[in-house]
C-alpha cells in the first residue's frame, strides 16, 4: 500500500479519533503526529515530536488510535509504533533570575503576547445552528458579545461534551473582536491554566507578578471545563482573586462546565456564589429536527463534494444522537469514503450502517433496572433503598419515591402492575406517583432538574422525560 493510500485510511481513522478525544486534544496531540508507512507485517509506524509526546500518546490515547485504524484497514492492521522525530541540536539554557523587580506589563504588549489559545475560526455564531436545546443559552451568548462586562458576568455555560459549549463561548469572541479588534480576548482551559499557574510558581516572584497581570489585564476571559478546578486549592485562590478583580473592572468572564456550580464537587463556596451571581444556563441534547438541521448544515459549508441523499443525512440523524461532534464526525467518514473509495458517487444506507457501526453500537443504551433507578434516586437524596421501599409517607421519603417511580415509567419498558410490584405498592399509587412528579415539573424548575439530573446519571438523555405521557 502506497502512503497516499495509507493517509486515506489515516484520515477516515481521524475522524473517528477527533470525535472519541474532542477538538481541543485532537488539535494538540493526535494532528501533530506524522504517517510514515505500513508494514507487510500490519505495523503502521507513526512519528511524533519529541519523548514527552510518545510517552503522553502511548500512556493515554494509543488504544483509540489502535482501534480506529484497526476498524479503518480491516485485517491489514496489527500495531502502532511509535518513534521520535530526529530534532535539531539542543538550544542552550537560557537563565533566569528573580533578583530584577518586576516591571508592569502593558496592554498593547500583552496583545502582542500570546494569551491562552487561539480562538477556531469555525466557531461563530453564523455557524452555530439555534434549537430548542440550546436557543436560551446562545441568546445569552449573543447579548454578552453585544455588551460584555455588562450583561451577564459571568456568564456560565454547562452541559455534556460536543453540544456547542465551546462554540458558542469562542463566538462571544470572534463578535467582540468583530467590533472592536482593540478587545483583549483569552480563550483557555482550565487544565492550560493550572499549567500556566505551576509554571509561574516556578518561576518564583517575578512569574507569579506576571501571570496575575497577563489574565487581569484581559477584557473577555473564556475559560473552558472549569469543573476541573476542583479540590485544586492554590488555583481556587488565585482565580477567586482574579475573578473579582476582572468583574470589579466590568471585565467579561464565560466559563463552561459538565454540570452546573452547586454540584462541582471540591469547588469553594465563595466561588460557587460568585459562578451563581451571573447567568447560569446549560445546552441539551439536540432533538431530530435540530440534528437534521445541523448536518444539512455541516453538507452545505463544509465543501462536501460528492452527492449525500437526504435520505442518508435523516439517517445519521436519526441513530447519532448522543453529540453534535459524533454528529459532524459520522458525516465527515461517510464524505471522506464517497470521495475516497467509492469514485464520487453517492454512498448508500447499508454503506453508512457499516461506516459509522461503532457509532450506532455507542448510541445503543442498555436496558436500565428498577433497581438502577432506585439506587440512583436514594443516593441523589442520601436515603436508603429501604426507605423508598418503606410505607414512610415523610416528604423527604415519598417525594424520592415518586421520582423513582416517575423514572421507571419514562424510562424503562415496564408496565404499571411490574413497576408496582418493584415497589410494593398499587397501581393506584404508581400511577398517583408519576402524575404528581409530572404535574409537578411543570411548576417547579428545580425539582424539574433534579429529575433530569438524576436521568443523566443514569445514562438518559432529558427529552426522554417527555416522550410519553404518564
Amino acid at each position: 500500500m502506497n502512503i497516499t493510500e495509507l493517509e486515506g485510511y489515516w484520515k477516515l481513522a481521524c475522524f473517528e479519533i477527533q470525535a472519541k478525544v474532542g477538538e481541543d486534544v485532537f488539535q494538540r496531540h493526535i494532528e501533530p503526529l506524522k504517517l510514515l508507512g505500513l508494514s507487510d507485517s500490519g505495523v503502521v509506524s507513526i512519528e511524533t515530536d519529541n519523548n514527552f509526546s510518545k510517552t503522553f500518546i502511548s500512556n493515554n490515547y494509543l488504544g483509540i488510535i489502535e482501534d480506529a485504524l484497526r476498524r479503518a484497514l480491516s485485517n491489514r492492521f496489527s500495531q502502532v509504533e511509535l518513534s521520535v522525530a530526529v530534532t535539531q541540536e539542543e538550544l542552550p539554557d537560557v537563565p533566569f533570575t528573580i533578583d530584577e523587580p518586576a516591571r508592569p506589563v502593558s496592554v498593547s504588549a500583552i496583545k502582542e503576547e500570546e494569551i491562552g489559545f487561539p480562538l477556531n475560526e469555525n466557531y461563530c455564531f453564523k455557524d452555530f445552528i439555534v434549537g430548542p436545546s440550546n436557543s436560551f443559552a446562545a441568546a445569552a451568548a449573543r447579548a454578552v458579545s453585544d455588551n460584555p462586562g455588562k450583561s451577564y458576568n459571568p456568564l456560565f455555560i454547562y452541559g455534556d461534551t460536543g453540544l456547542g459549549k465551546t462554540h458558542l463561548m469562542q463566538a462571544i469572541g470572534h463578535e467582540a473582536l468583530k467590533y472592536n479588534s482593540d478587545v483583549v480576548v483569552c480563550y483557555t482551559t482550565t487544565e492550560a491554566l493550572l499549567n500556566d499557574f505551576v509554571e509561574s510558581i516556578q518561576k518564583g516572584q517575578q512569574g507569579s507578578i506576571s501571570f496575575r497581570q497577563r489574565y487581569r489585564s484581559v477584557d473577555i476571559l473564556l475559560i473552558d471545563d472549569i469543573h476541573f478546578i476542583a479540590g485544586k486549592t492554590a488555583l481556587q485562590e488565585e482565580f477567586f482573586n482574579m475573578f473579582n478583580d476582572l468583574t470589579l473592572k466590568n471585565k467579561q468572564i464565560v466559563m463552561t462546565s459538565d454540570r452546573p456550580p452547586q454540584e462541582i464537587h471540591g469547588l469553594e463556596q465563595r466561588l460557587v456564589s460568585r459562578f451563581q451571581a451571573g447567568l447560569i444556563t446549560s445546552v441539551e441534547s439536540p432533538a431530530f429536527e435540530t440534528r437534521l438541521a445541523i448536518i444539512r448544515y455541516k453538507q452545505q459549508h463544509n465543501n462536501i463534494r460528492v452527492p449525500i441523499s437526504d435520505q442518508v443525512l435523516q439517517f445519521i440523524a436519526e441513530n447519532v444522537k448522543s453529540n453534535v461532534r459524533q454528529l459532524e464526525g459520522a458525516l465527515k467518514r461517510v464524505a471522506v469514503y464517497a470521495e475516497s473509495f467509492v469514485a464520487g458517487t453517492e454512498p448508500t444506507i447499508d454503506d453508512v450502517r457499516n461506516l459509522i457501526k461503532d457509532m450506532l453500537e455507542e448510541e445503543v443504551q442498555p436496558d436500565l433496572s428498577f433497581g438502577q433507578i432506585q439506587k440512583v434516586v436514594a443516593e441523589f437524596f442520601n436515603i436508603t433503598i429501604a426507605d423508598i421501599m418503606s410505607k414512610e409517607r415523610s416528604q423527604n421519603i415519598a417525594l424520592p419515591r415518586q421520582m423513582a417511580m416517575f423514572l421507571c415509567r419514562k424510562l424503562t419498558k415496564g408496565s404499571l402492575p411490574e413497576i408496582s410490584r418493584a415497589f410494593d405498592k398499587t397501581h393506584a399509587t404508581v400511577l398517583h406517583g408519576c402524575t404528581t412528579i409530572k404535574n409537578r415539573m411543570e411548576q417547579d424548575p428545580i425539582l424539574k432538574r433534579q429529575v433530569e439530573n438524576i436521568a443523566q446519571t443514569l445514562g438518559r438523555s432529558p427529552e426522554e422525560l417527555y416522550l410519553t405521557v404518564c
